[in-house]
């Protein structure tokens, strides 16, 4: 396979199988490490330093493919105020309400679409995209963006199964429906849930599997913010029994894009760059070693002034192995790889600095 990438990418790209995953119970730079359960929201668990020499690190036993921020955005209202605005007096004829291009595809899609930028003008968006922007970068290390778009669904609307694989690592859809006033039924997002994805694997002759143990289901309450890993095969629930646009499901979306580390605090890029290089080299070495996995990790590292590294936090992980004959399981592999990640970025020495710095790193694997 590939070698490593250059020292400030971290695309990681894996053999088919060369040796076995790490135990259960594994150490990182003198501190052991406990299984922690699969993080239920935005975030994940702390790995907080002991001493200098010591940390527990906690792995999540799967990954965690969607999360929700409700009330995320501070100037939600400021954007639905402006829909009521243009649509709220069905009788007034404005410009604006001939945006909207209505999208069909059959047995697939059904919506109206149009971009948010034209929709609520340049200011507004670039607020909006500052704060989508700002979130990506601290919590799943994207640093772009698509342009996003402004859907509406009405009766009869929806989104069949579907996997945006190309787009970007992340997919978000950030709700301005009026949902605890809606009249319709429908309008949630669907994502099939991983499991389901390997039936037979996972398979209980006890279970009653019914659409709830098949695909997960969630509502988009007004400013909810919902990430998703795109390649999970998902959709939209049919909208059924509203007919007036402003009243019906209302969302923005797009996805998140290149994955590159970012900085914050005393620490730049280029202080930090020769001792980040060198930990990166030895890892990804490492890393190819082990058997193959898709999806993406990242790390955020709080540095001291002394250039110790005090925690390490999983901000998000979609990490999937990749089934394969006689490997071990696939909680071990992710043990190992997380492991490996884990302790190399704990054990780098960066320069010394007058204050406390974050550093988040995407590890990306194909």
């Amino acid at each position: 396979m590939s070698s490593s990438p250059p020292a400030m990418t971290t695309t990681v790209r894996m053999r088919a199988h060369v040796r076995c995953a790490a135990p259960r119970i594994a150490r990182a730079k003198g501190g052991c490490r406990s299984r922690a359960p699969p993080p239920q929201s935005a975030g994940a668990e702390d790995v907080d330093a002991v001493d200098s020499s010591e940390h527990d690190i906690e792995i999540a036993e799967r990954p965690d493919h969607w999360r929700t921020i409700d009330g995320f955005y501070a100037r939600a209202d400021g954007l639905r105020d402006a829909l009521v605005a243009t649509h709220g007096d069905v009788r007034r004829v404005k410009a604006e309400r001939f945006c909207w291009d209505y999208w069909h595809v059959e047995n697939q899609y059904t919506l109206l679409r149009t971009p948010a930028e034209d929709y609520f003008g340049r200011e507004a968006y670039m607020e909006l995209e500052e704060a989508l922007l700002k979130y990506a970068r601290e919590e799943l290390g994207c640093s772009g963006i698509t342009p996003v778009w402004l859907s509406a669904y009405v009766h009869s609307m929806r989104q069949e199964l579907h996997a945006d694989v190309p787009h970007g690592p992340w997919a978000f859809v950030l709700s301005l429906t009026d949902w605890d006033n809606r009249k319709f039924s429908g309008g949630e997002t669907q994502i099939m849930r991983p499991e389901r994805l390997n039936y037979w694997k996972n398979f209980d002759a006890t279970e009653v599997v019914e659409r709830g143990q098949i695909l997960e289901t969630i509502e988009p309450k007004f400013n909810r913010l919902t990430v998703f890993d795109p390649r999970l095969p998902h959709g939209v629930t049919e909208v059924f029994g509203e007919k007036d646009l402003l009243q019906g499901r209302i969302v923005l979306h797009g996805w998140f894009t290149d994955p590159l580390p970012s900085f914050s605090g005393a620490l730049t890029e280029e202080m930090a760059s020769e001792a980040l290089g060198e930990s990166l080299e030895a890892l990804y070495a490492r890393l190819t070693e082990l058997p193959r996995a898709s999806g993406m990790v990242c790390a955020a590292l709080t540095v001291a002034p002394s250039g110790d590294v005090k925690t390490l936090r999983w901000t998000c992980d979609t990490l999937t192995p990749v089934p394969m004959p006689e490997l071990p399981s696939e909680t071990d592999i992710r043990d190992a790889i997380m492991l490996d990640i884990a302790s190399a970025l704990l054990e780098t020495k960066f320069p010394q600095t007058n204050g406390e710095s974050t550093i988040t790193l995407p590890f990306c694997f194909e």
